[in-house]
This record gives structure tokens, C-alpha cells and sequence, in this order.
């Protein structure tokens, strides 16, 4: 968080005039913030304004812009409409314009009882969007309730920032490559969200697109039981895949889909596709339960 630039008088956290790619744009209030970005209205648009601090956050930011604008437009992706770099009294920017969604995921699930049909198209949409990413062989690696936005009865995907192609084999890297990928793993993905590979990297295990599987096993978790499986002291664990499924109404299918995405190995987390057979293929319908 930018806790220590907050003043009125510091460009990061005042609204800014600027022109970027394809036209000018003037900020009007904030409507989130965290890392090294705000998040400003814009007329009907949101820009991100990423706060330039050192080389790792201008790759991330140029990451999330490389993945953007390769993706193809999709409903439950959110849009990018211009983006550049600007410089505020010294200070370094990249902005982000894209569109403007009402709220996040987690917001949703403050403030709304969800019954499990409810739940599972909510889910449904995420794993659309999150099937063009893996299409593209891109991993997003952090999915999480506050990076699914809503807009209308939408939900969409964002932050691309740690979003990889890259498929990293823990085995063939020695102690110290080791260390350095755990570093950058605790710095790119959110620790109640990360997976048993990335947690304890001296299992050696392959990391890929699986690491998105594990996400959305915690998100289906998080929705059908307003918790988290797993908490952020608890590297055990994590590492060991331990969690308890409560007492509720949720169906034996939903629960043996979470448990199945929640794996410790990898690789016997289902695919999208192996996801999208139990969804469409193995649910009856007089098998919803409701969450209360």
C-alpha cells in the first residue's frame, strides 16, 4: 500500500492530467488502491496508475501490458483501451486505461448470500475468461476474489502483473536459483492463495498453469464457505494441501471439485477442459444446494 505517499500535495495520490496513446485523459476520484498503484475514475473508464519504483515493478507493469494486448477480447476479460508512461515532478507512471467495472468478487460476497447455483455461475465465468489466458499458454498466478470484477452480471479477470508463460521446472535449478524463485513467487502471488509448489519450492515440483487451478479450488472454497481454506500463517499447512470442508448445504459434487483442484501434486489438479466436463456434464439439477 502507498500509505507513506498519501499526502495531497504528492503526485501519487493527486488527480493528474496527461495524455497517453490515444487521447487525454483527467483523473476524478480514487476507487481503489494497493501495491504501488492507484486506481482513478476517468469519465467511464479506470485508469491504473502504477507507481515506478524500482526495475521488478516497471516489468510487472509492462507484463500486464504484453498480456492485454495479446489476449483476445473476451466478456469475462477486462479491456484495455490505451496505456503509456508518463512522469509526474520526477516520478515515474504507467497507466493502464481500461474499463470500469462496479466492484470486485469480494465485495460480492460481503454483501450478497450466495446460493450454490449462484456460485457455480459465478465460477463458470472465471473459467471462461481464465481459458483464453491458458489457450495463450498464460498463467495468471494470482487469481483471487479481488481480481474477478463485476460489471453488471459480469465477471471479468484482471491484473496481469504476474501473469507468466513460462514454465519453470523447481528440479533443475540449484539451491540458490531455488531461493531466488521463492523470493519472486512471495513478491508475485498472494500467500493464502499460493500453491503447495510455490510454498515449499524444495519439493521440486513444475510450475504452470496448475498454480491457476489451485487459485480457483481457494476462490470456489472462499464462495461456497465465506472463508478461506487456508490461513496466511500456515505455511504447513499450505504446503501440505490440509484443509477442513464445514458443515453446509453445498453439494458432495461442488465439495469433490474443490477438494479436487486443492491437490498438493500438481499435476492431478483437473484442466479447464477436465473442469468444464464436471460442471456442464455432472451436475444434476435437482443437485443445488443453498448456501444459508
Amino acid at each position: 500500500m502507498l500509505k507513506c505517499l498519501t499526502r495531497k500535495s504528492d503526485p501519487v495520490s493527486k488527480a493528474q492530467s496527461y495524455k497517453l496513446r490515444n487521447r487525454k485523459y483527467r483523473e476524478e476520484n480514487i476507487i481503489a488502491e494497493g501495491g504501488y498503484a492507484y486506481i482513478w475514475k476517468c469519465e467511464n473508464f479506470a485508469i491504473k496508475r502504477i507507481l515506478i519504483q524500482s526495475q521488478e515493478v516497471y516489468k510487472m507493469a509492462m507484463q500486464e501490458i504484453r498480456i492485454m494486448t495479446k489476449l483476445p477480447e473476451h466478456p469475462n476479460i477486462v479491456k484495455l483501451f490505451d496505456f503509456g508512461e508518463i512522469k509526474i515532478q520526477n516520478k515515474m507512471f504507467v497507466c493502464l486505461v481500461m474499463e470500469l467495472c462496479q466492484s470486485n468478487l469480494f465485495s460480492v460476497l460481503q454483501n450478497e448470500i450466495l446460493t450454490e447455483r449462484r456460485i457455480l455461475d459465478i465460477f463458470k465465468q472465471i473459467l471462461d475468461g481464465l481459458e483464453v489466458l491458458h489457450a495463450e499458454q498464460i498463467s495468471h498466478r494470482d487469481l483471487k476474489l479481488e481480481n474477478i470484477l463485476i460489471q453488471g452480471e459480469t465477471f471479468k479477470l484482471c491484473d496481469f502483473g504476474s501473469g507468466s508463460n513460462e514454465i519453470i521446472d523447481l528440479s533443475q535449478l540449484n539451491k540458490a536459483q531455488l531461493q531466488q524463485q521463492e523470493e519472486l513467487f512471495s513478491q508475485t502471488t498472494t500467500i493464502t492463495y499460493r500453491p503447495p509448489e510455490m510454498i515449499d519450492v524444495l519439493t521440486r515440483q513444475v510450475v504452470d498453469t496448475k498454480v491457476d487451478i489451485w487459485q480457483l479450488g481457494c476462490i470456489l472454497y472462499s464462495l461456497c464457505f465465506r472463508k478461506s481454506a487456508f490461513s496466511e500463517m500456515n505455511k504447513i499447512g499450505i504446503a501440505q494441501a490440509i484443509f477442513e470442508i464445514p458443515q453446509s448445504q453445498i453439494s458432495i459434487s461442488t465439495v469433490t471439485l474443490i477438494q479436487k483442484m486443492l491437490q498438493q501434486d500438481p499435476k492431478k489438479r483437473p484442466t479447464i477442459k477436465d473442469l468444464k466436463i464436471s460442471l456442464y456434464g455432472a451436475i444434476d439439477e435437482d443437485e443445488w444446494g443453498e448456501f444459508q
